[in-house]
């Protein structure tokens, strides 16, 4: 099976749109139709269907996804294992991780590991618990970086504990103390994140005697942050955001204290490209050093 073939058929299902991965993969509209035609003819069966929204795979394309995205994976590990024996290093690494983790971890990350492979990709989609994990499942990136993945079935890395945090307006009656129990958390109006995207905290408020009323919920960190400097509820946040980016707003430890644990995991390490493996160990150095 030509492995270009399947790399524009999942080009194509990511996208939405055929002539979108045509562009993106440098074929014409017509060229691409003729591979997806001569795809589905070697594997005995329709693989998508067209819709008003673009393309989307239909039952039997869903379930090869997961498979297809490994074969593409080891195609390109492949690829990569005879570029560094050339002495070449090239390839893509794709990152799923927290916004918090893209914003102050990645960068000086991958500042360092560019110096030494400036050939090589990457590729960083944020997103929450729930959205990582599922993309790790499907085999849509290589590696992620947030606090789940302990007990997954992933090769995971613990690499740094994490405070979780009440958040609070500065003129708020609870920010002249040092800790928010949780009698006093449940009297307050709480901005929580949406239970979809990222379940953490939802997990936390689970452990509670009495929950506190949730007034409002959002999917950006920052988007919550700003609604509690304008005093519209509390929060829980985890401390390596807050830290970075108060927004005006005090922290306050939770009694008793909650924390989380960051790390980062493949799917399996003996599958992982050579470049990945490079880069999980700058990403531990450069945790170890923080």
């Amino acid at each position: 099976m030509n492995i270009r073939k399947i790399e524009a058929f999942v080009r194509a299902v990511e996208l939405g749109s055929l002539s979108k991965a045509a562009e993106e993969l440098g074929y014409t509209q017509s060229g691409i139709s003729h591979m997806m035609q001569s795809l589905e003819e070697e594997v005995g069966f329709p693989l998508m269907v067209r819709t008003s929204a673009g393309i989307k795979p239909n039952n039997e394309g869903q379930m090869l996804l997961p498979v297809i995205r490994e074969l593409l994976s080891a195609s390109e590990s492949l690829e990569q294992h005879i570029a560094r024996i050339k002495g070449v290093d090239s390839g893509r690494i794709r990152i799923a991780c927290y916004a918090s983790i893209a914003a102050y971890w990645l960068p000086g990350i991958i500042a360092a590991f560019r110096k030494d492979y400036p050939n090589v990709e990457v590729e960083i989609i944020e997103a929450g618990s729930r959205q990582i994990e599922r993309m790790v499942e499907e085999r849509q990136v290589d590696l992620c970086i947030y606090s789940g993945g302990a007990g997954r079935g992933y090769e995971w890395t613990p690499l740094k504990t994490d405070r979780m945090l009440v958040l609070v307006e500065p003129g708020h009656p609870l920010a002249k103390g040092k800790s928010v129990s949780h009698e006093q958390l449940a009297r307050e109006q709480f901005i929580a994140p949406m239970q979809l995207y990222d379940g953490e905290v939802y997990d936390i408020l689970s452990t509670f005697p009495v929950q506190p009323t949730t007034a409002f919920s959002a999917c950006s960190d920052y988007a919550i942050i700003n609604m509690v400097g304008m005093g519209l509820g509390v929060s829980i946040l985890p401390e390596l955001l807050v830290k970075n980016y108060s927004g005006g707003t005090a922290a306050l430890e939770l009694d008793p204290p909650v924390s989380r644990t960051l790390g980062m995991g493949v799917p399996q390490l003996k599958a992982v490209s050579p470049v990945t493996k490079c880069f999980m160990k700058y990403v531990e150095q450069f945790v170890a050093e923080q």
